[in-house]
């Protein structure tokens, strides 16, 4: 099954599991568990559809920048059943994640320009503050930062731009969305 996988399925994938995330489903977790079900239906009905989801899948993670020691194993076994080797999965799933520590610096580099408003009181520092103390205690959740600015003045409010950030910490994993610009950022355990 020599398929190329394309970019648009592992974004699209990239999405689902992001619905499953803000369903409060662990993205980690719930993969490993979805990686299994394929493998053993394909093995029942020996329909290659089930290996390409599969295949989606790790690439959505691999993107991500959620892959586990721990599921490499599981990774290898749906590869090899494809026809296929990790290796080889990794050149078409580039990961665009970035990892990155935990520290004030890299996290304000995370946000863009960022200036108190009436629906935005918290300055630039307290939003950083807020998610390092929310990456360093573990609180799990999901948390939205916005920053509404406009670009033509006060006068066309449908021009108004949004910057829209969500922090994710789960008990596995803990990750950065900018959903603007579609970049994802994992943090070191």
């Amino acid at each position: 099954m020599k398929k190329k996988i394309e970019e648009k399925s592992v974004l699209s994938m990239v999405y689902m599991l992001e619905v499953l995330n803000r369903r409060g489903l662990p993205v980690r977790e719930n993969v490993r568990k979805n990686l299994n079900w394929l493998k053993k239906w394909y093995s029942q009905e020996e329909d290659e559809e089930f290996l390409e989801l599969a295949l989606l899948q790790i690439c959505a993670v691999i993107k991500m920048g959620l892959v586990r020691e721990a599921d490499i194993a599981l990774y290898n076994d749906i590869c090899a059943l494809a026809g296929t080797s990790m290796e080889e999965l990794l050149e078409s799933c580039a990961p665009m994640a970035k990892r990155m520590k935990i520290s004030r610096y890299g996290i304000q580099g995370l946000i863009g320009k960022w200036m108190p408003s009436r629906k935005n009181p918290m300055k630039k520092s307290e939003v950083v503050d807020d998610i390092i103390d929310k990456l360093v205690n573990h609180r799990e959740g999901q948390y939205y930062y916005c920053y509404e600015r406009n670009r033509s003045g006060d006068r066309y409010p449908e021009m108004l731009e949004n910057d829209v950030y969500k922090l994710v910490i789960n008990r596995e994993e803990s990750y950065f969305f900018d959903l603007k610009q579609f970049r994802i950022y994992t943090f070191k355990d």
